[in-house]
């Protein structure tokens, strides 16, 4: 118990020195696109690589593969590149890190990530930061098992996750988790939901359900909508007559969309009769856009996400080392390689192959990250402490501070 403690005090202390927090924004990358199974965006030529960090790296060190698509064409080459830059900021600013990186380029495809990942192990490498998308994950999945190497992946799809492969990304699970905790916390319990036709959509809808039957509530009107005006409309139509309906009882309404389709919703919400003031309006982490300040119906509203001070922390740092702001799952690759630097400074005398171990990795007690308090959970998947975070015209402000520990409500 006493090592186990020891070992979590030096991963909170290091990742607490490395960290400084991020969001941006995922450019043109939707959410779908990290759920997808199979990776669309058509391969290209590989990004002009990042300035040499080679001399804050040692050839003993152990060596952490970094799986990305650096050679995708699109926007989304511009997601890959704010990745690799972020991981290679968290190398710059450990000083002396302990671990090399050896990023490989996974072409945006499942069949390059195999090759990839295959060379970085044949190359020694002892844990794999990536890939980015879930088609690439379940293709890389096992291979790294066969070879006991574990895996911190940026997918959204829980599907991908277990058997090594662990996600470090922000699940739509743990948007619903800490919106209900605080929801049901603060008097609201009965839930009406504006649920998308999309693999996003229905996994906020059955993880809303398991987490108010969980804390006592209870959703009691559902409204589904294909992702079009129309469809939006006609949704928001519906729901508004349910909620002025007294023996539904909804007090709380979950829209789980963000952007124009927000704005959309909102607009057609308002003209229905929804009233803010008698229904509380909740959302998840797409909330988490400039754009949706200026939906009246969302001012006042609640969605769970990172907290402005570490955001803007994370964003000045980034700013100041690479000229521009970060896309927001930047963060997530700042927050993976501090973890693997934390595990391989802790682990430093063990033997190869023994320095990243799963038992470290899903320490209950979790970790410390740029994007405040997370752990991996034994099925590959993870839970986030996050902030509530309040809509207003200003932009958002903190509703509710998000957890130091892991504790009661998890």
């Amino acid at each position: 118990m006493q090592k186990s403690a020891n070992l979590l005090r030096l991963i909170w202390i290091a990742l607490l020195a490395l960290s400084l927090a991020g969001c941006g924004g995922l450019g043109s990358i939707s959410m779908g696109d990290l759920f997808s199974t199979g990776d669309t965006t058509e391969p290209g030529q590989p990004q002009t690589q990042a300035p040499d960090i080679a001399a804050i790296q040692n050839p003993g060190d152990p060596k952490v593969a970094f799986l990305l698509p650096l050679g995708i064409r699109g926007n989304a080459s511009e997601v890959a590149r704010a990745l690799k830059e972020a991981g290679e900021m968290a190398l710059v600013e450990s000083g002396s890190p302990g671990i090399t990186l050896v990023t490989k380029d996974t072409l945006g495809t499942p069949e390059g990530a195999r090759a990839a990942v295959q060379s970085a192990i044949n190359e020694g490498a002892e844990l794999v930061v990536g890939p980015l998308f879930a088609g690439s994950v379940q293709a890389i999945g096992p291979i790294a098992q066969s070879r006991r190497v574990p895996v911190m992946a940026f997918s959204t799809s829980s599907a991908a996750a277990g058997n090594g492969v662990f996600l470090i990304s922000f699940l739509p699970e743990q948007d619903v988790a800490n919106i209900v905790r605080f929801s049901v916390q603060s008097g609201q319990s009965r839930f009406a939901a504006l649920i998308p036709e999309t693999a996003y959509g229905g996994i906020v809808e059955r993880s809303l359900r398991q987490e108010l039957q969980s804390k006592g509530g209870q959703l009691v009107t559902v409204q589904r909508y294909r992702r079009t005006p129309q469809g939006a409309a006609q949704a928001a139509t519906q729901i508004a007559a349910s909620l002025k309906d007294a023996a539904v009882g909804a007090d709380t309404l979950l829209i789980a969309e963000g952007g124009d389709m927000l704005r959309a919703l909102g607009n057609a919400l308002t003209a229905a009769g929804v009233n803010p003031q008698v229904t509380k309006i909740v959302g998840t982490s797409l909330w988490d856009d400039p754009a949706t300040a200026s939906v009246d119906i969302a001012v006042g509203g609640w969605y769970p996400g990172v907290s402005p001070e570490l955001t803007n922390a994370f964003n000045a740092r980034f700013r100041q080392s690479y000229g521009r702001d970060p896309k927001r799952i930047a963060s997530l690759a700042y927050d993976a390689v501090s973890l693997a630097i934390a595990l391989g400074r802790q682990n430093a005398q063990s033997p190869r192959g023994q320095k990243f171990p799963v038992q470290s990795l899903t320490n209950s007690q979790g970790f410390q990250g740029s994007n405040g308090l997370f752990r991996f959970l034994g099925n590959g998947r993870n839970q986030r402490g996050l902030s509530i975070l309040e809509v207003t015209k200003s932009g958002p402000r903190v509703a509710a501070p998000a957890p130091s520990t892991f504790g009661a409500g998890f």
